[in-house]
């Protein structure tokens, strides 16, 4: 019978990242580990001297080189052959699931100042994504077996940037992506919580004006849009109220503001899920962790997380 029904075993693809990091020794020790909750066929990406010296050898997983032939740079610091290593490895994931020989990619963590070095013109995966995919995916982050699911109204940019870089149609696109992307894994209605920029909010106006100015009138709009969204409300007030498990989702502001809250309440599980793309893409909500490159003490603990929800995404 002809069809087009999904393999029984999905292909995830596994960036090494930035290979002086520990991202290559952390997705290799959480692919021997085994214990998978589904079957699936790994496929890792990059550099084969990048996965050898992490561990990799031949018959333990198949390995797409992407042919650079750049040795690997010493662990512990950003250089630009590291960026030109974790660049290659994230087009060739890319290249993988447009010609269908993978169904989601779980990039590993890269160096924005290696990508810098290594002439790449972004600055990071999201911005790359966008750009490759023509989509306007939204950065979602997340610690799903905790339940707690942010999005981030703005990303990579100095705090001080953050007042002036808010509109409500920003805040409109992020509670949207939040909301299509808890809808895709099955809830109904997500109730949604926006958090404040300012202590208290902005303390009707006498600790700053965004709230008034800018988040209200985004709270508007989203609701008009069907949107369950309510807020703005003092940040540490919406992570105890998620936390709690009174709302689905918070939309953050700015980096810290979602991932302090989502480190202390779930350590090492936090995931990076760019939801709008036309392909799943997940990665593990933590850096590239020079300081303990190659000495034996990464834990994989993210990467599985990050590739249950792969797993996960994929069969929705």
């Amino acid at each position: 019978m002809k069809g087009t029904c999904r393999p029984f075993s999905p292909t995830l693809a596994f960036t090494c990242g930035d290979p002086s990091g520990i991202g290559p020794e952390a997705a290799l020790a959480a692919l021997r580990r085994g214990g998978w909750p589904r079957r699936f066929r790994p496929l890792l990406v990059g550099e084969a001297s990048v996965w050898c010296r992490a561990g990799w050898r031949q018959g333990l997983f198949p390995v797409w080189d992407t042919g650079l032939g750049l040795p690997p740079p010493p662990a512990g610091k950003s250089t630009r052959e590291g960026g030109a290593i974790s660049f290659a490895a994230v087009e060739a994931a890319v290249r993988l699931c447009a010609r269908g020989l993978a169904d989601a990619i779980v990039t590993a963590p890269i160096s924005k100042q290696a990508w810098s070095l290594a002439k790449v013109p972004y600055r990071d995966h999201t911005e790359y994504l966008r750009h490759a995919s023509g989509a306007e995916a939204q950065m979602i982050l997340a610690a799903p077996r905790r339940g707690l699911w942010c999005v981030l109204a703005t990303r990579h940019i100095p705090l001080s940037r953050v007042p002036a870089a808010l509109s409500p149609g920003k805040v409109l696109a992020a509670a949207q992506a939040l909301d299509s992307a808890l809808r895709q894994l099955g809830l109904r209605r997500p109730r949604l919580v926006l958090c404040g920029l300012n202590p208290h909010a902005g303390e009707g106006g006498l600790l700053g004006r965004e709230e008034r100015r800018v988040l209200l009138p985004a709270v508007r709009l989203a609701r008009r849009q069907g949107v369950d969204l309510s807020g703005p409300l003092p940040a540490d007030a919406a992570w105890r109220r998620h936390v709690q498990g009174d709302c689905d989702g918070l939309v953050c502001l700015y980096h810290d503001q979602a991932l302090i809250g989502l480190k202390v309440a779930a350590g090492l599980g936090v995931v990076n899920w760019t939801a709008g793309l036309p392909f799943v893409r997940v990665s593990p909500g933590h850096g590239t962790a020079f300081d303990i490159a190659g000495k034996g003490r990464a834990d994989h603990a993210a990467v599985r997380e990050a590739a249950q929800l792969a797993l996960r995404l994929i069969q929705r």
